[in-house]
């Protein structure tokens, strides 16, 4: 079973199907756990992978997804203030629980919980960004304003 078998994978293309894109998966010989080395197995630069960045609502502890272009830092005060409470890091159970997938593989689309999202505005300056696919040895690549419109983001200054 090759890795865009995995029922993760294929419920991140359904929810994309559903809303109307049909982007270009790739399955990776090498993890993709962090944004270069995402870039270095597709040979495209950093700035074209989008990490997807789960937080936890301090006061609520509702999920928060920033999207973020790869060699991007995430100001946590800016999403707070954005967000109307602050924000923490999300640790791996909260990520699999109101994701519903790993992270390293933590797409943008079909999360268990529908988190608020926030798309960084930098991603939109590129042609084509790529983004986990529900595992970290799998990625798909379509063009930002087209992961602007099946996120339904916000898209902000993330630094």
């Amino acid at each position: 079973m090759g890795y865009g078998d995995r029922e993760s994978v294929r419920r991140v293309r359904a929810v994309l199907a559903e809303r109307g894109a049909s982007p270009e998966f790739v399955e990776l010989e090498a993890t993709a756990r962090s944004a270069k080395d995402a870039a270095a197995a597709l040979g495209c630069r950093v700035e074209q992978i989008v990490k997807s960045l789960v937080f936890r609502g301090a006061d609520t502890g509702n999920p928060v997804l920033v999207l973020a272009s790869g060699p991007n830092r995430v100001s946590e005060g800016r999403i707070s203030a954005l967000a109307g409470e602050p924000i923490e890091k999300a640790d791996a159970a909260f990520v699999r629980e109101n994701a519903g997938f790993a992270i390293g593989g933590v797409p943008p689309v079909g999360h268990a919980e529908t988190p608020a999202t926030f798309l960084d505005e930098d991603l939109l300056a590129e042609n084509e960004v790529w983004s986990a696919a529900g595992h970290t040895h799998v990625v798909f690549g379509l063009a930002p304003g087209e992961l602007q419109r099946i996120t339904a983001a916000r898209v902000i200054r993330v630094r």
